[in-house]
């Protein structure tokens, strides 16, 4: 609408003015042809013909009522009525009421018993139309400018004169803008305003254009004093929606936040007993750990090389019937991490050299050398020799797993405890089974597996030691003697 203070249209106006003096004028008409293709027909047509006012239009001794319908699915200004100026004041006043009494019952009511608020067309033979153009600076205060230079721009007095001005074009290489100005004179707007007023309707613009165009007027030659309408923004119609629409955003955005916050508060919660129940569960395992590593230290040191009496029955059959030992030596020395295993031989044979083979295909020793020179025995063919070796440390028992109150573990080799087992007493539990050491690695692994009671894993008792000290693993065992 063209009054700019006091009706939505204004709002749209000023927008407009704001985005030429920005620059984006373009964009900002791009914009609404953008958002108003999205909108369908008929809403569309409806809301612009809601923002339309009806128009009367004064011309000669006639005034003819323009009201806004929608033809074709498109809002327009469709002529309602006519009122003859001509004849008795008290006949006009009542022709005029008739006309504009129904809109007092639409949307365009205005006070009380009114005929509604209208905008006044003025005919174009009565106004003055001009493209002014001005420099830039003048844009502040544009409406005081023009009046200082008026009656340059017209051929009556400013004081015979009600005018606007609004601007249409912008230079800035220049720095000049272009500006529409309109003037009427004040009788022409004076009478179509108090015929206005005895028809009990308010005029809320009054508009130097065809009633098609007047809803997208800029120009507005209604007085200021008589601008006396409520502001759109201060009506309850503006007010509701939009706090209903606040309303619904606020609670749009701050619904969701709220539902997340509960949620990361309970995820919280559950990460911290999570977190607590790790934290236990990794404390039980070091410990668990630690236990089944102590328990099974000592069984893989005893299980690691063949006992000593594996080693001196290996080596009894290993040598030749020619060969005696004088002396028998094995002892564990320690490298780094590891033990290594060593045996000293020295004794007499007929073939000295073909001892380092037969120790080599023996597949019970590794590294088989001669550790000094052969010495010929004479008168004889015999030879003294000095011979070490390392014995190959042995394959592991399988460990065996234990089910806390579940059946018994499968046949496993050995009483080695795993570590991913979950003993309710790991460090108290019996080994499975103790081998001697004169037992080879297959009657190890020949034993029973342990039975699970009430619990708590049981194993077999340990096999009772062998007389003698082939069972040492660590140590050296030697020995000076005869041995075929």
């Amino acid at each position: 609408m063209a009054d700019r203070e006091l009706t939505l249209p204004s709002l749209r106006t000023r927008a407009l003015e704001l985005a030429r003096r920005l620059g984006i004028a373009g964009f900002w008409a791009w914009w609404s042809r953008e958002l108003d293709a999205l909108v369908p027909r008929a809403p569309r047509a409806a809301l612009e013909r809601r923002r339309m006012r009806p128009v009367i239009v004064f011309s000669g001794d006639h005034a003819t009522l323009w009201r806004p319908a929608l033809e074709a699915g498109r809002a327009a200004m469709k002529e309602d009525a006519r009122i003859a100026l001509a004849g008795d004041g008290a006949a006009i006043a009542a022709a005029g009421r008739a006309a504009l009494a129904p809109l007092a019952r639409m949307v365009y009511g205005g006070p009380a018993g009114g005929g509604g608020r209208v905008v006044v067309g003025i005919p174009a033979r009565d106004v003055l139309r001009k493209r002014v153009v001005l420099p830039a600076a003048v844009e502040q205060d544009l409406k005081q400018a023009l009046a200082y230079d008026l009656d340059r721009h017209t051929p009556f007095p400013p004081s015979d004169l009600y005018f606007d001005a609004a601007v249409v074009d912008r230079d800035p290489a220049r720095g000049t803008i272009v500006v529409d100005l309109a003037a009427a004179r004040r009788t022409v707007v004076d009478a179509a305003l108090r015929h206005l007023a005895a028809w009990g309707a308010q005029a809320v613009a009054v508009v130097p254009e065809p009633p098609e165009r007047a809803a997208r007027s800029r120009l507005n030659l209604l007085p200021p004093e008589l601008r006396t309408g409520a502001k759109p923004w201060r009506r309850w119609q503006f007010l509701l929606p939009l706090a209903v629409l606040a309303a619904l955003v606020l609670a749009a955005v701050a619904i969701p936040l709220w539902q997340k916050r509960e949620y990361a508060k309970d995820l919280r919660a559950l990460a911290d007993q999570a977190r607590t129940r790790a934290a236990v569960s990794e404390t039980l395992r070091v410990e668990l750990d630690t236990r089944i590593a102590d328990y099974n230290t000592a069984l893989e040191r005893k299980f690691a090389y063949p006992g000593a009496l594996a080693v001196v029955d290996t080596v009894s059959r290993v040598l030749p019937d020619d060969t005696w030992l004088t002396q028998f030596e094995m002892k564990s020395l320690a490298k780094g991490k590891e033990t290594q295993r060593e045996l000293m031989l020295r004794g007499e044979t007929a073939n000295a050299g073909r001892l380092v083979q037969l120790f080599e295909e023996s597949q019970f020793f590794a590294q088989a050398a001669q550790r000094g020179p052969t010495t010929k025995i004479q008168p004889g063919p015999g030879e003294i020799f000095d011979l070490g070796a390392q014995v190959k440390p042995r394959a592991l028992p399988e460990r065996l797993s234990l089910v806390v109150g579940g059946p018994p573990a499968p046949p496993a080799a050995d009483a080695r405890v795993s570590a991913d087992a979950a003993p309710a007493t790991p460090a108290a539990t019996p080994p499975a089974s103790a081998a001697s050491a004169a037992a080879p690695p297959a009657a190890v692994a020949a034993k029973q597996p342990p039975a699970a009671t009430t619990g708590t894993p049981a194993a077999q008792p340990p096999a009772p030691p062998p007389p003698s000290d082939a069972g040492k693993a660590p140590g050296t065992a030697s020995g000076t003697g005869t041995m075929k």
